[in-house]
């Protein structure tokens, strides 16, 4: 069967994906479709669970349409981690999903950390509770809509939901299911961490966990019939994005280093399992294909930050999109000298989660003068965004780094990849390909049908640029970075203060 081919679908929070991929990793179609978020309140991020499967079916349709010659052979999903999204006992949703961006429960959080709940609840996951995990959403769940609550009857991740679709079986798997339940040296939920939150009503109630690449069903016939594929279909229960992308990019081996630079910014580093030493900064995650886990540490601001101080200028710059006005701010941006003549923006327009937890924190400029120009601000916000994840990567101890792939839509940025060589002081490897993720579905997907071996995959024909650390930058950078942690430190009174403003504004 020389034309055998894989597909992968990755649904996304602002876009679902299918692809169809060759044995060796050449792309044969993809197709995108948006994905609409819900915002019925400030701080609220949600999804209306039957649109998620409608705009996936249409990407499977288009994607299978253009795939006509190939012979597909299996299918793989990963999607959007954390958030609640939950069936009723006909398995049907319950309400909207609430997504892992949502920040209702933020005084939740607060208070959890202010008591100690958080760092017990770390002792199993090895992840700092925040806003958007399932275990936080439901207890506001609980809290606020109480007939919503009493309905939910299985708690699951978003590729799950397409999975039951496609298969009408419920599952999930390691890497979806370890926050923020999973003991991970057990593998097992703990009863312990529902009991924490006081939600001890969904033991047994959350999915149960199985391998990535475990053969989850079989595609369903009327869904087969509507999309343009073969019944019976092999369909694996897939993974969390982040962690088919980690397969799609071939990292696996402790040590192993993948940094991603779209709508958020993420560290993500391969480590063997380790005893609990306290609370750990960021998550951790099981990784998809061995026994390894994967530390993420993932600040919420990323290549929005760029995006959103880009989008503020579009009649000075011109340009079509926000995409040609981002590349035309880069243009101007490019002859600022490194520390933005003074000025430094901290990049916390969401709040923050990584490399702390702190969902009031807000994002400012300081050291603007009445000299300061648009392009140092703009400079300032991409060196924002990268001291951020230079304050990831000293959170972890990730030092002597011999280089870290790049992806997302930040990384087809030369001159940001520069500046974050810099910042970083390691070697940059940057990929122009923003489909890692669906390519490692695919391959867990094709391992689930016994098509290929995870542990031994093929490693796909991909453009690379290395930047490399400017040994000047770099020392200027550190300094830099000095300065941005004061800064930070020194705005927490600040964050605290105004909460506490906003508190009794909504009081009154």
């Amino acid at each position: 069967m020389t034309n055998v081919a894989y597909m992968g679908v990755d649904v996304g929070t602002t876009a679902i994906k299918a692809a169809v991929y060759a044995d060796g990793g050449a792309l044969i179609s993809l197709e995108t479709r948006p994905s609409r978020v819900i915002r019925p309140h400030s701080g609220w991020s949600e999804q209306d669970m039957n649109e998620v499967w409608r705009v996936t079916q249409d990407c499977l349709r288009a994607a299978a349409a253009k795939a006509a010659g190939a012979t597909i052979a299996s299918i793989g999903v990963c999607g959007q981690g954390d958030g609640l999204w939950t069936l009723d006992k006909d398995l049907r949703p319950v309400r909207n999903a609430i997504l892992w961006n949502d920040s209702r429960g933020d005084d939740l959080i607060l208070g959890w950390i202010a008591d100690g709940t958080s760092a017990k609840l770390s002792r199993f996951s090895r992840t700092s509770n925040w806003a958007g995990t399932a275990g936080t959403a439901f207890r506001w769940l609980k809290d606020n809509e109480p007939d919503s609550a009493a309905r939910v009857e299985h708690v699951i991740f978003c590729k799950d939901w397409i999975n039951l679709q496609l298969t009408g079986r419920l599952a999930t798997d390691f890497s979806d299911g370890t926050i923020p339940f999973m003991d991970l040296e057990s593998r097992a939920y703990a009863d312990e961490a529902f009991d924490l939150l006081r939600i001890g009503e969904l033991k047994g109630k959350v999915a149960p966990p199985q391998p990535s690449n475990a053969r989850h069903g079989a595609l369903l016939p009327p869904v087969a019939a509507a999309v343009g594929l073969s019944a019976g279909l092999p369909v694996a229960t897939g993974a969390i994005d982040l962690g088919a992308m980690m397969v799609g990019m071939k990292l696996d081996q402790a040590g192993d280093v993948g940094l991603v630079l779209g709508t958020t910014a993420v560290v993500n580093a391969v480590v063997e399992p380790e005893p609990f030493r306290g609370e750990p900064i960021g998550a951790t995650l099981a990784h998809p294909a061995n026994h390894r886990w994967i530390r993420v540490i993932a600040p919420l601001s990323g290549a929005s930050a760029f995006d959103w101080f880009a989008s503020l200028h579009p009649q000075s710059l011109g340009g079509a999109d926000v995409a040609e006005v981002a590349a035309r701010m880069s243009d101007l941006v490019r002859e600022i000298p490194p520390g933005a003549n003074g000025v430094t923006f901290l990049p916390y327009l969401a709040g923050e989660r990584a490399p702390f937890v702190a969902p009031h924190a807000t994002a400012s400029f300081h050291g603007l003068t009445a000299r300061s120009t648009k392009a140092d601000m703009g400079r300032a916000v991409m060196e924002g965004a990268s001291l951020s994840l230079k304050h990831c990567f000293r959170s972890i101890k990730i030092a002597n780094l011999g280089h870290a792939l790049l992806t997302g839509g930040g990384a087809r940025n030369a001159l940001w990849c520069d500046i974050l060589a810099s910042v970083l002081g390691t070697a940059i490897v940057a990929s122009d390909a923003s489909d890692h993720g669906l390519w490692g579905a695919a391959l867990i997907g094709a391992s689930a049908a016994g098509l290929c071996d995870l542990e031994s995959r093929p490693v796909r024909d991909e453009k690379t640029r290395v930047h490399r650390p400017d040994l000047r930058d770099a020392e200027a950078y550190e300094r830099l970075f000095g300065r941005y942690e004061r800064i930070v430190a020194a705005s927490r009174q600040i964050w605290d203060a105004q909460r506490a403003f906003e508190r009794g504004q909504r009081a009154n």
